[in-house]
This record gives C-alpha cells, sequence and structure tokens, in this order.
C-alpha cells in the first residue's frame, strides 16, 4: 500500500512554487495597476472634473489655510527654466518613493500635477492615484496654458498655431533668455496687479476649513 504525502509537505511545496511564480513574474507595475484602476478613475479624466485652470491654481497658492503640494513631473532642463514657485520637481519615476507622505498628508491638503502642457501631468496623476489616491489635480493646459494666461501670450512659439489645450507634444513653447527657475516673474503672479478670472471651481476639500474672522 502507497503512503499518502505528508499534508506538511504539499503545503509548503505549494508556497515555494507560488513564491517562485510571483518572483517569475514579478510585481504588477504601476501603468499595469492603473489599468485595473482604469474603470472606476478614468472618467475623471474624460470629463476633466480634476483639471483646474491656472486661476484656480493662484488661488490656490495665495490661500493659507490649503495644504498645496505641487509636483512638478518634467525632465530637470525644463524645471530650471521655468517653475512655479513652492513645486517641487518630481520625475515620475520617484513618485513612488512618496507613497509614505501623501498617506499622510491632512485633510486640507491638495496636490497639482504640472507639466508643460497636458500629456505628463495626466500620467503623474494616474500614478498617483495608484500610489495613494490623494487629494490631486492636474493644471489644465499645463505651465504653456499657465504662461499664456500670467506671462506674455505673444512670446509662446507654437508650431500649431496657439493650439494651448490641443495638440500636445510635451515642450515649453515659451522661450527664455536665462534659466531663472522660480525668480520669473509668472512663477508667483501678484494677485493683486493681476485682473480677474473667472472659472470653474474644481477642487473638493476632503474637509472642509473654517477660516478665522468674518460673519457666521
Amino acid at each position: 500500500m502507497k503512503q499518502l504525502p505528508d499534508l506538511r509537505v504539499l503545503s509548503a511545496l505549494t508556497l515555494l512554487f507560488a513564491a517562485g511564480g510571483l518572483a517569475w513574474h514579478g510585481q504588477p507595475s504601476l501603468d499595469e495597476k492603473w489599468e485595473l484602476l482604469a474603470p472606476e478613475l478614468e472618467s475623471r479624466l474624460l470629463t476633466r472634473e480634476v483639471y483646474i485652470d491656472p486661476a484656480e491654481l493662484l488661488d490656490l497658492i495665495n490661500d493659507d489655510y490649503v495644504h498645496l503640494v505641487i509636483y512638478d513631473v518634467r525632465s530637470e532642463p525644463y524645471w530650471n527654466e521655468f517653475r512655479l514657485v513652492d513645486s517641487e520637481h518630481m520625475p515620475l519615476d520617484r513618485m513612488l518613493g512618496e507613497r509614505d507622505r501623501l498617506l499622510a498628508l491632512p485633510e486640507n491638503a491638495v496636490v497639482v500635477v504640472v507639466s508643460n502642457d497636458e500629456m505628463l501631468a495626466s500620467k503623474g496623476w494616474k500614478r498617483l492615484m495608484v500610489i495613494a489616491r490623494p487629494n490631486a489635480y492636474i493644471l489644465e493646459g499645463g505651465l504653456n496654458h499657465w504662461l499664456n494666461v500670467y506671462g506674455i501670450p505673444e512670446e509662446e512659439v507654437d508650431a500649431h498655431g496657439k493650439a494651448s489645450l490641443s495638440k500636445p507634444d510635451g515642450t515649453l513653447r515659451h522661450r527664455f533668455k536665462l534659466a531663472l527657475g522660480d525668480r520669473h516673474a509668472s512663477s508667483r503672479p501678484d494677485e493683486h496687479r493681476i485682473p480677474d478670472r473667472a472659472y470653474t471651481s474644481r477642487v473638493r476639500l476632503m474637509k472642509k476649513v473654517t477660516k478665522a474672522g468674518g460673519c457666521d
């Protein structure tokens, strides 16, 4: 009569083969994980509910009651040439290292991803959703659109004919004589010296912040 295999041996072998399979196939990439989330979150991109106007971002920058994080996902040469005040250089391949910080953000936090147009920033937003799902948004039209609003639109170099929100190619279409970084006047426009700009507010705080002063 044959002796049946020890169940403990079979269990150990099962775990060994499972571990070997995981090592062989590897962990799913961030892009693969996004494919799993896409049915739930893709509509937020398609309906553009997470793309915010430059004027709304400027209001966030000037709002002391909002914990604002601006991730600039462009390459270093673009970052050195022009960037927004208080933005952080965050290439896509470094985002995973921000997971613990993102999970610990306060309820009044808002994360905004920026790039030259919307291409790279939209990829960054997807990665943020995979990594930690923070309260995150994308700068509409990117820094090209920002500079058309708060810089000098006539200085835009655009082979597509001033198409700031269409036909993106990932480039910065404004040229600077010097790489000023965040020292450029358009890096943080003076809210008291610029015309009011109407926009549809997209940002929703996870926690409503009550500002001091004023009437109930």
